[in-house]
């Protein structure tokens, strides 16, 4: 009988342990996808500056007109892709939106005569990635780089001229002159590298972003 309540006993412990074991287990499963989920939304997020390039035949000159019906394509485009990973309760949702929209217009119809080529990101370190609950924190440094063209009037500035004679009426001329003098195609690549910072909640099971906000690391300001 006591041999019969000891082998009780020690089954009883055992099931307790492998309880245990598959009960660990499983939360630290679901947090290795939660922070796989987090880490796809962030990057997601993040190549939505792609999707304001317009396709290759309209990216040789800034001087190309691009269609109205394109242009409304990739404010669309931004737009879902915006709804897909930020929250539209906190705000940045409207935010962003407005942001990627201004950058597609704004590369149709550059004042600069500058039009993008092509965004992207090189890699993204993942510095920290904090879950608790429903809630997470993402710290993450984004290397990232953008070929851009420009029209740029041929210099034909007199830079002897005195600076009490840069007048209103001056800098008019000069700039209706620059206008009409013949432009060269720049291409410029500029590369940086920024430490963005994320909130995070999950909604309905989704995560989505709450707030996003960058710095430029030393030695990489624009």
């Amino acid at each position: 009988m006591k041999k019969r309540k000891l082998f009780v006993l020690g089954l009883l412990a055992l099931i307790t342990i492998v309880a245990t074991i598959i009960s660990y287990n499983a939360k630290s499963i679901q947090q290795l996808n939660n922070e796989e989920e987090i880490k796809r939304v962030v990057k997601s997020a993040l190549n939505i500056y792609s999707k304001i390039v317009y396709p290759s035949e309209y990216t040789k000159s800034p001087d190309i007109k691009i269609p109205s019906q394109l242009i409304d394509r990739k404010m669309n485009e931004v737009t879902q892709e915006c709804e897909k990973y930020y929250s539209a309760k906190s705000g940045i949702l409207a935010n962003k939106i407005k942001v990627f929209q201004t950058a597609v217009l704004g590369d149709a119809y550059s004042p600069s005569d500058i039009r993008t080529v092509e965004w992207k990101i090189n890699n993204i370190k993942f510095l920290e990635t904090r879950i608790e609950g429903d809630t997470a924190t993402v710290i993450a440094d984004v290397y990232c780089e953008n070929k851009m063209i420009a029209l740029i009037p041929i210099d034909n500035i007199n830079e002897n001229v005195k600076p009490e004679e840069m007048t209103i009426e001056y800098q008019k001329r000069l700039y209706e002159e620059t206008q009409k003098l013949p432009k060269k195609l720049v291409t410029y690549n500029p590369k940086g590298v920024m430490r963005y910072y994320f909130n995070l909640t999950k909604e309905n099971g989704i995560w989505k972003i709450t707030s996003e906000n960058f710095n430029y690391l030393p030695g990489y300001e624009p």
